[in-house]
């Protein structure tokens, strides 16, 4: 896929099914703008990245943060053609009966606040260009309820919802100067790196072997197989896509097996 000339976003790109994203869009031609909380990482994957990628530390949560965002990608190109939408947390596994509002309110503001936030700034910059594509990373189980998950599979849910929401409002240009937007989402199955971090996995072998489970293809998605699907998504080749929520799940979300 060619993304010569292109301007993207990636938040949440420092590691991860984000890195993956960032290398093959700057590998593809795109000028590649990657964010994150942790500015040791951030600096880290920039320079694996080389020299068409820049990070900028930036919190979803914080709207001063999010807005300081897009005022440096706009003072610098005037323009924003494709976002990735991937900062994403989960939380302890615990029932509802024994829920901790305050985790259940941070994983909501950063799976689901979060990308509004980002989605209100990242439309008004795209829409000032044709061909512009937002793409928000969700989960499998924003598609199918997870017991011991209410917080993240709700996120996620919403997520999802809100994907749609925006794909209808974006799929036409409201004025001349304001073009359509593409917005899909994928929703991963079990995904090597990021929240599967070859640690965590080894830390916790029951609920890895759980993990491997849940999938009718019983392994872990790798990073470029989720990548593949973003990317395409991003790419003129769905040009005829929008409010799409896309499994690359394994068969997760195929049913009962």
């Amino acid at each position: 896929m060619n993304f010569k000339g292109k301007i993207a976003l990636v938040v949440g790109g420092t590691r991860g099914i984000g890195f993956e994203v960032s290398k093959n869009l700057v590998q593809a031609g795109c000028t590649c703008y990657i964010t994150g909380r942790n500015e040791d990482n951030g600096l880290t994957a920039q320079r694996l990245l080389g020299e068409h990628c820049t990070f900028i530390r930036s919190d979803v949560t914080d709207e001063a943060s999010v807005i300081n965002l897009f005022q440096i990608i706009n003072e610098k190109h005037g323009r924003l053609d494709l976002a990735v939408n991937n900062a994403g947390v989960t939380s302890k596994h615990t029932p509802v009966r024994d829920m901790n509002l305050s985790e259940w309110k941070r994983v909501l503001e950063i799976n689901l606040l979060g990308p509004l936030l980002l989605m209100k700034h990242e439309i008004n910059l795209i829409s000032k260009h044709i061909g512009g594509s937002i793409v928000n990373v969700s989960s499998c189980a924003g598609l199918l309820g997870v017991a011991n998950q209410s917080a993240y599979s709700t996120s996620k849910a919403a997520l999802n919802m809100l994907t749609q929401v925006c794909a209808i409002e974006c799929a036409e240009g409201a004025t001349p100067d304001r073009h359509p937007i593409r917005v899909n989402a994928v929703c991963p199955g079990p995904t090597l790196g990021g929240m599967n971090s070859e640690e965590r996995l080894k830390a916790n072998p029951e609920s890895t072997k759980h993990k491997l489970q849940v999938t009718v293809m019983k392994r872990f998605a790798n990073a470029g197989e989720i990548s593949s699907a973003v990317l395409w998504l991003l790419s003129d080749s769905s040009s005829f896509v929008t409010g799409t929520v896309m499994p690359v799940d394994g068969g997760f979300s195929a049913g009962k097996f």
